[in-house]
């Protein structure tokens, strides 16, 4: 392989700094000024601010500066290292934007743009860092070592703090307030996940046929796909049956029903979305696999054999 596993690439560095300066540029022009309150830490700073006028920067630095060294003693250094990294550049960013952009504050007085336009750079910029191998610290942080050392499910904890900073949210600036956070919440989650997989251009499709073989070399032919042949039963009539499985562009996806009409017009044909497709024909693997997980995964292993030499 090509690729070195510990080596920086240019593009994490790129996604890290781009994206944490995109985070800070949206909590300071469309949430902090609209009293909207984001999950986590950054949530807890954002109230601690407008309560007391604590910076944000000073108090999301501080917070994950903590949470980064449990991170680096019980998981691995090198997730560590990037969030340290993240964390520096999006805390100091926040309160330069603060301190010398007043004309950033008061983009938009209506908290219903202020959700969707914050939402969308700040999850835009949140999914950056995700593509990175880092993350923004807070409750990320929290989750992993929650998980990692206890077997607490990630999505229990992140609900839990964000169910803990939604409450603060309506106890300091009212209920309406911490609606217009949990929409933002909604709307941020689904930014990161479109930036991360992008829009579904792919389709898996199933196709059960009385005539595998001619379809399979058809959509082969006339497609240049792959085609997986798996054999069945039917549960009500209990015969056996013939299943095959591509996967396609959406595009293709009407050249592929006519290639089935063409030698079975009554094939059962199912379609679902593919996030995601890699392999030979599409994405490469190797383009898309993150050491990072690797690290952490083989820290897992280590931890389990520990446990259990016990």
């Amino acid at each position: 392989m090509n690729k070195k596993p510990d080596s920086l690439r240019f593009m994490d560095v790129f996604n890290m700094l781009f994206g944490s300066i995109l985070l800070a540029y949206g909590l300071v022009a469309f949430n902090t000024p609209n009293d909207i309150v984001p999950a986590g830490l950054t949530g807890i700073a954002t109230i601690l601010y407008a309560v007391a006028r604590v910076p944000i920067g000073i108090t999301l630095l501080l917070g994950n500066l903590f949470l980064i060294f449990l991170q680096a003693r019980i998981i691995g250094s090198k997730s560590a290292g990037k969030t340290l990294f993240i964390t520096i550049v999006s805390s100091i960013a926040i309160d330069f934007l603060m301190k010398y952009s007043e004309s950033l504050k008061i983009v938009t007085k209506d908290p219903l743009l202020a959700c969707l336009f914050g939402s969308l750079i700040c999850g835009t910029g949140i999914a950056m860092t995700f593509k990175a191998g880092g993350n923004t610290g807070g409750m990320d942080i929290v989750s992993q070592i929650m998980q990692f050392k206890f077997r607490i499910p990630i999505g229990d904890t992140l609900l839990f703090g964000n169910v803990l900073v939604t409450v603060l949210a309506g106890y300091n600036f009212g209920i309406e307030k911490a609606l217009y956070s949990m929409i933002y919440a909604f709307l941020s989650s689904r930014v990161i996940d479109a930036v991360l997989d992008g829009v579904s251009i792919f389709r898996t499709v199933f196709i059960i046929t009385k005539e595998p073989d001619v379809i399979g070399w058809g959509i082969i032919e006339d497609l240049r796909r792959g085609v997986t042949s798996l054999e069945g039963t039917g549960i009500y009539s209990g015969k056996p049956v013939n299943m095959l499985m591509t996967a396609i562009k959406r595009g293709e996806l009407n050249i592929l029903r006519q290639i089935v009409y063409r030698y079975d017009p009554k094939a059962f044909i199912i379609v679902g979305d593919a996030r995601q497709v890699l392999g030979q024909g599409f994405s490469k693997l190797e383009d898309e696999v993150r050491f990072d997980a690797v690290e952490v995964e083989q820290k897992k292993i280590e931890s389990l054999e520990g446990s259990n030499s016990e």
